[in-house]
């Protein structure tokens, strides 16, 4: 069995990740990869509107996925903010983005990101990522 498999049948039902990407075609591909993992998906456009979702949402949101070039308010901030927010419950973090350089990755670690995905990335990527960060937080 491919780990695909594996995770999605693993995760447990009603599981919720919040998509965070300016793009609606990316965000409508991690829909689509993540409904074939049985994830049921939110989106928000930017950090900003983010931020008010999670404050509202955060204890049915299991998985966070976040671009970092936004308008409004941009990953890195997002990410500074989400850490910062009383409510946060420390719900895992994944920063996903073209932006693939060392300081741009080591940056977005050291602000509480649990693990960080370059753009573009396949299933495969996806599937590991998550279930690493969903099992060991």
């Amino acid at each position: 069995m491919d780990y695909i498999a594996r995770l999605s049948s693993i995760i447990a039902p009603g599981t919720r990740a919040l998509v965070i990407d300016d793009s609606a075609t990316t965000r409508r591909i991690f829909r689509s990869q993540l409904e074939s993992l049985a994830i049921e998906v939110a989106e928000a456009s930017d950090g900003k509107e983010a931020l008010e979702y999670l404050e509202r949402e955060i204890e049915s949101t299991q998985l966070v996925l976040s671009d970092i070039s936004m308008p409004t308010m941009d990953g890195f901030e997002f990410c500074y903010r989400l850490q910062q927010a009383p409510w946060y419950d420390g719900t895992p973090l994944v920063m996903v983005s073209t932006q693939s350089d060392a300081t741009s990755v080591i940056r977005v670690l050291k602000l509480g990101a649990d693990d960080y995905i370059p753009k573009p990335f396949d299933q495969e990527v996806l599937a590991q990522v998550i279930g690493r960060v969903m099992t060991h937080g």
